[in-house]
């Protein structure tokens, strides 16, 4: 690499790190906070999460509290009270009727559950008419109704009060329960060894009621007498998928992802650059034109066979050959080496021996 692209390759560098440390602290402080999570989930630290009140049950003598990711068929059935904060209630009411069985299998092996509603606000009050609505009326009552008896009310805003202002979720609900003839804000439903209860509003458990309308009776006798505490994560869509980015929350790793991140950054510039000194340009030599076989030969036989013995050399390579392979008479193989031995000059006595060798009888 050119001295002048060092510059450029550490600007990249710093530039990259720079981006990844601030993506790492963006991602830290989303998920410190909490608020990429569903409301009134106690992974969430901010005023809409219940975290707080997750935290709070656990520092309790002789309490221990968990977090459930699985749906309810994975639940242990145990003398447990089991959180579901923040549920949609107009999806609740028509829950099917499967799904209430499971809530109430779980509540008969000995768990408490607590459905909590997510706070609606007031709808507008309609104007009355003067036929009732014969479809409302004639309407199949939902599967909560025919097993629990419940059924949901909302208050409605008269029309001569002025519209509310929307800011946020509200504190209070517009929901109540229906039961027994009452109009009620909780109803608890026992089955067996444990119960199922119902709770018009979530707000209580949430961390700024904690922070500011801190009702600790009220808490105190939604928790009951069981000493385990379970808050349910799966009904607000999170559920435990054992992937690399769960189980780097749950083991705080996201410092060896960084150390990865600046290995990976640190072999990108090792590959790119180089430690040692740029090398000189190399001055460019003069083409030398190929030469064959014949001349190759020739020249490694100036180097390496002097003037004075060339020939001598070549008649021991001739003996070793037996002569090329060819039949010569004895005295005409004398009168070869006698020419060779005379220590002549080599193009003549190359003359010489060509010359005897080439006669076609001997004299």
């Amino acid at each position: 690499m050119r001295p002048s692209n060092k510059g450029l390759t550490a600007l990249a560098l710093f530039v990259t790190a720079g981006f990844l440390y601030g993506l790492w602290r963006l991602y830290d402080l989303r998920f410190s906070a909490g608020d990429v999570y569903p409301a009134y989930s106690s992974l969430r630290a901010d005023p809409l999460g219940a975290m707080a009140f997750y935290e709070s049950v656990g520092q309790l003598p002789q309490f221990a509290v968990t977090r459930n990711f699985l749906p309810v068929t994975s639940v242990p059935k145990q003398k447990a009270t089991v959180l579901f904060l923040g549920v949609d209630p107009f999806i609740f009411h028509f829950s099917p009727e499967d799904r209430l069985k499971e809530y109430e299998t779980l509540a008969r092996g000995g768990a408490r559950l607590v459905i909590a509603m997510e706070p609606v606000r007031r709808a507008d009050e309609f104007k009355k008419t003067e036929e009732p609505d014969q479809k409302k009326e004639h309407a199949e009552p939902a599967a909560m109704e025919k097993r629990w008896g419940v059924t949901f009310g909302y208050v409605t805003r008269p029309a001569s009060e002025p519209p509310e202002e929307i800011f946020g979720r509200p504190k209070l609900t517009a929901l109540y329960f229906r039961y027994k003839g009452q109009r009620l804000t909780k109803v608890e439903l026992p089955f067996e060894t444990g119960s199922i209860v119902l709770l018009a509003n979530s707000y209580p458990m949430s961390n700024e009621a904690l922070a500011g309308d801190r009702d600790t009776k009220f808490l105190a006798e939604t928790l009951g007498a069981n000493r385990q505490v379970i808050f349910d994560e799966h009904h607000l869509g999170l559920s435990d998928e054992g992937g690399v980015a769960t189980l780097a929350r749950k083991y705080r790793l996201e410092g060896v992802a960084v150390a990865l991140l600046a290995v990976l950054g640190l072999f990108i510039w090792k590959n790119s650059t180089s430690f040692l000194p740029a090398r000189a340009a190399q001055v460019e030599q003069e083409s030398v034109a190929g030469k064959d076989v014949s001349s190759g030969l020739a020249n490694l036989l100036r180097r390496n066979v002097s003037k004075k013995t060339l020939m001598t050399t070549c008649l021991e390579q001739w003996e070793k050959s037996q002569h090329g392979g060819r039949f010569y008479s004895r005295n005409k193989i004398q009168r070869v080496r006698a020419a060779v031995e005379r220590e002549g000059e080599a193009t003549e006595t190359y003359r010489k021996v060509a010359g005897i060798l080439a006669e076609r009888s001997e004299r």
